[in-house]
């Protein structure tokens, strides 16, 4: 019989681990491709769960039938897709009608856009909690803001250039104190930039939906779009660098786009390491290449990844990463703990809910 013990089915079915029984058994199916290599960091942590109280089964898969394989659906209150592993968000159509007690939906990835949608349209789905990575990768993405905006301030690429041709060229050098960083959207990631920023002498300034939200203090001046209709432009048109830091959803989409690049300073740079479904790529694409602001440093975008016949790869005045500037060597640890952290806070037999929880109506 299955959990008799510690059982390692085959790669392509999936693998289950018998836990202890504790005074709280709480199945939890993780939706990971097996073969997939951040799956096979993931699994070297799966011990830490032994220590939780109220862990109990666990199962990663990708399929309907590794999961069946489990023999406990009806049993089932947790649910873990892991999409920077493989994992397929859609299986939860499928697994959903024959997992009747499922409490609570944790994304290991701060992003949602694909999950909500699909949890959305489930029976209850949008009633279960669900929550995600973020602040988990906050640090990593304010540390790439600001080498995005050293990279333009100090001129690197005219260096790299002259260092090429042999040329001594002793250009004024830009420095980021006294500039403005304006952010669209103040969130976590926003705010840890922002910081940063500070640290730098730089002014800050926001652009955010309503008042009431914590973080207001780090910024000099916040613009509200709920007192403002002009508000998000008015970023745009005073400061030095726009960092867009939004997360996917229908609401957020092509938030910055032609109207917003246009009002920039000819001096500027975009930055972008949100979501790329938040900018418009062709709107963008035309400023660049009609020099119309200074330039752009991008780690997200609208397809992933970037197509090969993409203007973005000719454009000299862009700063291309290919959606990694959160995966340093201690990515998967820290998302892990975060899940951790909320594994046993969910586990405790005073839990009454998660402080914190993905808002369903905005999508994130």
């Amino acid at each position: 019989k299955p959990f008799l013990g510690q059982i390692r089915c085959h790669w392509t079915i999936g693998w289950v681990v018998r836990l202890r029984r504790l005074r709280a058994m709480h199945v939890t199916l993780i939706l990971a491709d097996p073969a997939n290599a951040n799956t096979v960091a993931l699994k070297a942590l799966l011990a830490q769960l032994e220590e939780a109280a109220g862990a109990g089964a666990v199962c990663i898969g990708n399929d309907l039938d590794t999961f069946k394989a489990l023999g406990r659906l009806e049993e089932v209150e947790v649910v873990v897709p892991v999409v920077f592993a493989g994992g397929n968000p859609a299986i939860l159509k499928e697994l959903w009608p024959l997992c009747p007690k499922v409490r609570w939906v944790h994304s290991m990835a701060a992003g949602v856009d694909t999950l909500v949608p699909i949890l959305k349209e489930l029976p209850r789905g949008s009633e279960v909690p669900l929550t995600n990575a973020k602040g988990a990768f906050s640090r990593s993405l304010a540390e790439y803001a600001i080498a995005a905006l050293l990279h333009f301030n100090k001129q690197v690429p005219r260096l790299q250039s002259n260092r090429a041709s042999k040329t001594w060229d002793r250009f004024t050098m830009g420095e980021l104190y006294g500039q403005t960083a304006g952010f669209i959207g103040f969130g976590d990631i926003a705010q840890n930039t922002a910081k940063l920023c500070k640290a730098f002498g730089m002014r800050v300034v926001a652009f955010r939906n309503t008042r009431g939200r914590s973080g207001d203090d780090l910024a000099d001046e916040v613009y509200y779009a709920s007192e403002n209709t002009d508000a998000k432009k008015e970023v745009f048109r005073n400061s030095d660098y726009v960092i867009c830091t939004l997360p996917g959803g229908e609401q957020t989409f092509h938030a910055c786009g032609a109207a917003e690049f246009a009002a920039m300073k000819p001096s500027a740079v975009f930055v972008s390491m949100g979501r790329g479904s938040c900018v418009d790529e062709a709107a963008l694409i035309e400023v660049l290449r009609g020099r119309k602001i200074a330039g752009a440093a991008l780690d997200v975008f609208e397809k992933e990844p970037l197509a090969q016949d993409s203007p973005l790869w000719e454009r000299e005045n862009l700063l291309l990463s290919p959606h990694n500037a959160d995966l340093t060597a201690e990515y998967m640890r820290l998302t892990w703990d975060l899940f951790m952290g909320k594994f046993k806070e969910f586990a405790d037999p005073k839990f009454q809910g998660f402080s914190s929880t993905v808002d369903f109506s905005k999508g994130y």
